[in-house]
């Protein structure tokens, strides 16, 4: 019996979110990042408040020195672009 409660609590604070992420979405806030790319930006950043992930992502964050010119670069490649 608790645990039906609690269950019914999560989906009721999942379904909140994304209620909530379709809202901002529509009233186009720029509160709202899509892609691996603007995501783990914005997560640099500190100004994520939530993550709202839909499927698991294959992706892996590269991190290139250049030591002459003293930068740095980082990519976010799929096994595919890897390949590449």
């Amino acid at each position: 019996m608790a645990a039906d409660a609690l269950t019914n609590v999560r989906f009721v604070e999942e379904r909140n979110m994304i209620q909530s992420f379709f809202e901002q979405i529509s009233l186009d806030t720029g509160m709202i990042v899509f892609g691996v790319h603007d995501t783990m930006k914005a997560m640099e950043m500190s100004a994520l408040e939530k993550i709202l992930v839909y499927e698991e992502i294959n992706v892996t964050r590269f991190e290139i020195k250049n030591p002459v010119k003293m930068t740095t670069k980082v990519w976010y490649l799929t096994p595919n672009q890897e390949k590449d």
